[in-house]
């Protein structure tokens, strides 16, 4: 059973068993985390779109979305934790060396574009 945020709440003061309120708080700590988890999807999404848009623009075909590499919304997803290599995205997504060094490319200019 899913209760909304308010409904969690109201039963986490009520008086119930200790077992029944970490289950509760649980279940609230896993729906703030889903939401941060979409929320920044989301903004890695619209960056990613935006920097396409641009480029289309820009007459550049680097970046079009059907040439856009189906990993980069990861790839971009693991920049924001910890610095990326070719080896790194060869070794986590299990792909070669140019299409590595390619999502690479295109993570940057993703980052750049989000910095600008």
């Amino acid at each position: 059973m899913i209760f909304s945020d308010q409904e969690l709440r109201k039963i986490i003061q009520a008086p119930i068993s200790i077992d029944m309120k970490i289950d509760l708080i649980e279940q609230l700590h896993h729906q703030d985390v889903q939401k941060t988890i979409s929320e920044m999807q989301q903004s890695i999404l619209e960056a990613t779109e935006k920097v396409i848009s641009s480029e289309r623009v820009k007459g550049n075909t680097m970046l079009d979305s059907k040439r856009a590499d189906q990993f980069l919304p990861d790839a971009l997803v693991l920049a924001k934790k910890k610095e990326l290599t070719v080896q790194s995205l060869q070794r986590t997504f299990k792909i070669g060396y140019n299409r590595a060094n390619r999502l690479l490319a295109q993570c940057d200019r993703v980052m750049n574009e989000e910095e600008e």
